[in-house]
């Protein structure tokens, strides 16, 4: 691999900015002012509130893209959803 392919794939991961601003996204406010392990608390919180389901899909859908993801990100997600 040469050194341009190295960086393509590096930039391309999902980061933990990518994550806080999915994140905003799906309606957990102020995420992107959050560090990643507060974000974590935010999630373990909507993981067991009312919308479970509809978080554990939406996390999923980030868990598919395993090989995009930052490991942060994945550790994270992975913790999250055990």
């Amino acid at each position: 691999m040469n050194q341009r392919e190295n960086t393509m794939m590096i930039t391309e991961l999902i980061d933990q900015d990518d994550l806080r601003a999915q994140l905003q996204i799906w309606g957990l406010e102020d995420t992107k002012q959050l560090s990643l392990a507060e974000c974590s608390n935010r999630l373990s919180e909507a993981l067991s509130g009312p919308n479970r389901e509809v978080w554990q899909e939406r996390l999923a859908s980030l868990l598919v893209k395993r090989d995009l993801l930052h490991p942060e990100v994945q550790a994270i997600l992975d913790a999250c959803m055990k």
